[in-house]
């Protein structure tokens, strides 16, 4: 079986005509790094969202929930509790 991975994800958004937009979202290398960039851009981008998430199954690529790190400004509800839309 193979060992459970986690990744540290940050999601920045633009507003565009009134609306937040993604951008290219971002992995980081650790929880305190996704934190540490969303600190940084939360006073250049409309929305920052950071988040983890642990492989239940590798093998079966499933998820855990995400666990959100730190949020700031405008987020689209889709990308409310972390990890996008599925």
């Amino acid at each position: 079986m193979t060992e459970p991975t986690t990744i540290h994800v940050l999601q920045a958004f633009i507003e565009v005509d009134g609306f937040a937009c993604a951008e290219e979202p971002i992995q980081c290398v650790s929880a305190s790094d996704a934190r540490a960039k969303a600190r940084a851009l939360k006073d250049k981008k409309a929305g920052i969202i950071a988040w983890s998430r642990t492989s239940v199954d590798p093998s079966l690529g499933e998820w855990s929930a995400p666990v959100v790190l730190a949020r700031y400004g405008k987020i689209p509800e889709e990308f409310e509790t972390g990890g996008g839309v599925d």
